[in-house]
């Protein structure tokens, strides 16, 4: 149990730091305190809204010397609400968003608080662009730490391969910058480990060429379409070239005006691609598209800023949530039936059983050139409870850990930001054993007493 905390501490702390300090009380707690999970109530001693990466190291120091547990919070978009916890002190990073983007070396500086709406505003209005989170008001911090899937990775690579450097407050304190040059055990760990190691304050990413317009959008079918769909799916992913990614979901079509009206708020397996190469996007997804007919085919050239606030609509801030996920590595037909038999049982409302497409880029990068586990998967699977009501939970939660177990026999860990809380068995799934190991031994010389405990949590090997 942490220390009590008495307010003449909290004083002393806001006059060494730049940024504001908020405490139950202040007029802005219970908004501070608030996350993306709306099913996540809890109650910090104090959130630190850090001004500069003196301020993270200053935050750092307190919660040491009062025995506070520190959680790090930039989108605040951790399923399992690492980023806010009761009694603890929160590291906010949403003030240092700052994006600077050089187009000549066309690399990009981003703050530790960005989210990706404002990385995707500032590099596309320079032609240029990288692979992004699904949702515009994800953090870029916590995304790229655990690896960073999106929409032009199997063409881009995930987030952390076009990451070149990143400043990090350690547990000690020290402000290090971590590189293919400069502490590079700490470089390797923090692209795919997590929050683990210590605090970003701030990345240096590559970037490419992109756009103005990409191919992308949604096609939606009906329900009994499922099977035969799942099988063309299947097909499509066995010759699907690197520049087109792919999801197939099923969900209740949204409420837009661009969706036929008879259409809205009805069930059935909506289909998403994105393309850098339009004419290749479309190809690839001709014979695909055609099936059924869909119900409705939204697909075809878009801005980039669209396709990626395509989802946004149905993630708000305040939607409340529960997940369960998988990696798949085949697709039987076994599988095919058990993913429909899943998807089907979907409460009504705006659940969501989500299949991302793997590959590409992401699995030739070596395996051991960076702590991300999972890049030979095919698929990330998720089954995404959401509810409105309270008394909707228990049943929604239920039918989203029975999809979860349908599909443990081809499941083979999970995607570390898009998962529940992950134990110790479920790590060593998802990075190998001789990774973990790795893992272990890198977060014993950063964070010995694992003062960084509030996420997929790796414990530091014995010394």
């Amino acid at each position: 149990m942490a220390t009590p905390v008495h307010e003449a501490a909290f004083d002393k702390l806001r006059q060494m730091m730049r940024g504001e300090l908020v405490t139950d009380g202040h007029a802005d707690y219970d908004a501070a305190r608030k996350i993306w999970n709306g099913d996540i109530d809890r109650r910090p001693a104090i959130i630190a809204r850090c001004a500069n990466a003196e301020d993270v190291k200053t935050a750092i120091a307190f919660a040491r010397a009062n025995d506070l547990r520190i959680a790090v919070r930039s989108g605040g978009h951790s399923w399992p609400g690492h980023c806010i916890a009761d009694g603890a002190l929160v590291i906010d990073m949403r003030r240092m968003n700052e994006v600077k983007v050089d187009p000549q070396t066309r690399t990009a500086r981003v703050g530790g608080g960005a989210i990706w709406g404002e990385v995707d505003a500032a590099t596309t209005a320079q032609g240029l662009a990288m692979t992004g989170g699904h949702v515009t008001h994800t953090g870029v911090a916590g995304l790229t730490l655990g690896g960073g899937v999106g929409h032009l990775m199997r063409k881009f690579g995930l987030v952390i391969d076009q990451m070149e450097s990143a400043q990090v407050v350690t547990a000690d304190g020290r402000i290090v910058t971590a590189s293919a040059k400069e502490n590079e055990d700490l470089f390797w760990a923090i692209r795919g480990g997590g929050g683990n190691f210590g605090i970003v304050t701030e990345f240096t990413f590559r970037l490419s060429p992109l756009g103005p317009e990409i191919f992308g959008g949604l096609a939606f079918w009906a329900p009994d379409k499922g099977p035969d769909l799942l099988r063309k799916w299947r097909e499509l992913l066995k010759n699907c070239p690197d520049e087109v990614t792919t999801i197939l979901a099923y969900l209740h079509a949204p409420p837009f005006e661009v969706v036929p009206e008879p259409v809205r708020l009805k069930p059935g397996y909506g289909f998403i691609a994105a393309s850098p190469d339009i004419p290749i996007g479309e190809k690839t997804t001709t014979d695909f598209r055609t099936f059924g007919p869909p119900l409705f085919d939204l697909l075809g050239p878009m801005p980039y800023a669209a396709q990626q606030s395509l989802i946004d609509p149905a993630m708000p801030h305040g939607t409340k949530s529960y997940l369960k996920a998988h990696y798949l590595y085949e697709l039987t037909d076994d599988t095919l039936a058990a993913i429909h038999k899943a998807a089907i049982a979907m409460p009504p409302g705006r659940s969501q059983m989500i299949m991302i497409q793997m590959g590409g880029v992401v699995e030739r990068v070596p395996e051991d050139a960076t702590a991300f586990g999972g890049r030979k998967a095919l698929l990330n699977v998720m089954f995404v409870g959401i509810w409105d009501e309270d008394h909707e939970k228990a049943a929604i939660v239920e039918w989203a850990r029975n999809g979860f177990k349908a599909l443990e026999p081809w499941a083979r860990g999970a995607y570390v930001n898009l998962s529940d809380v992950q134990d110790e068995t479920s790590l060593k799934q998802t990075y190998g054993p001789e990774k973990y190991a790795r893992l272990q031994k890198i977060k014993a010389q950063y964070d010995p007493e694992n003062v960084f405990c509030l996420n997929q949590n790796i414990k530091p090997a014995k010394i």
